[in-house]
C-alpha cells in the first residue's frame, strides 16, 4: 500500500487505530513524512499544520493539512508513496 500510494488522510486513520496514542501517532507520521514522496510536489517552502479537535484548549491533533506558498492542502488531497 505504501509502496503504490496512499492519501494522507488514509495514513492517519490507519496510525490512529492503532494501539498507540494519538499523540505518538502524528509524531510517527511527522516524523516519517520525510521517507515519502509527496504528491502534489509542495516546493521547497511547505508547513504542516495540525487540526485539533473542537472542545476549547483541545491538543487532541484529529487532521493534518499542508500549507505551501500557492495554497493549504487538506490530508485528502496530498498523496504519499515510499521512495525507491
Amino acid at each position: 500500500m505504501l509502496v503504490e500510494g496512499m492519501s494522507l488522510a488514509n495514513l492517519i486513520d490507519a496510525m490512529f487505530s492503532s494501539p498507540l496514542t494519538h499523540r505518538e501517532a502524528i509524531r510517527a507520521i511527522t516524523d516519517g513524512l520525510d521517507d515519502f514522496v509527496i504528491s502534489p510536489d509542495l516546493g521547497r517552502m511547505w508547513h504542516l499544520r495540525y487540526i485539533y479537535a473542537d472542545e476549547p484548549g483541545s491538543l487532541h491533533v484529529v487532521d493534518m493539512e499542508i500549507a505551501t506558498p500557492s495554497g493549504t492542502l487538506v490530508s485528502k488531497d496530498v498523496w504519499l508513496r515510499l521512495s525507491s
